[in-house]
């Protein structure tokens, strides 16, 4: 494993445990005066993956994509200087789609594998991240 892919698995870990606030996340980020949108993709795209081969569960992988877009959306200069980049939006819109159900649901699907999953799945086809 390389430095920075062991530094972004240690900021997963640490952003999977808890909802924290943006100076919680900033710390875990290493502090950044810009948005760091590179690493925000990349760590997304992590969830992302980890969540689809079943290396990360969902609620800890919704707690890592809430961290990310509330670090952004409490800055006001990130939200008016930086957009929440696509790949980083899709993947935080599905975790969000999992977080509840619907009043049509069946109690018996979870809303996770019946919201999430495919969402996830689409968004990774998307990028040719999984055949």
């Amino acid at each position: 494993m390389t430095g920075q892919s062991a530094d972004r698995e240690k900021m997963l870990a640490e952003l999977s445990c808890e909802i924290l606030n943006a100076s919680q996340v900033s710390y875990i980020l290493n502090t950044p005066k810009e948005f760091p949108t590179t690493l925000i993709e990349a760590l997304s795209i992590n969830v992302a993956l980890k969540y689809w081969k079943e290396q990360l569960s969902y609620e800890a992988a919704d707690c890592i994509m809430n961290n990310l877009y509330s670090f952004w959306v409490t800055n006001d200069y990130f939200v008016k200087t930086y957009p929440f980049t696509e790949v980083a939006w899709e993947c935080y819109e599905a975790f969000d789609a999992g977080e509840y159900y619907r009043d049509n649901d069946d109690k018996n699907v979870s809303p996770d594998v019946k919201y999430t999953r495919p969402l996830v799945e689409e968004l990774l086809r998307k990028r040719m991240l999984i055949k």
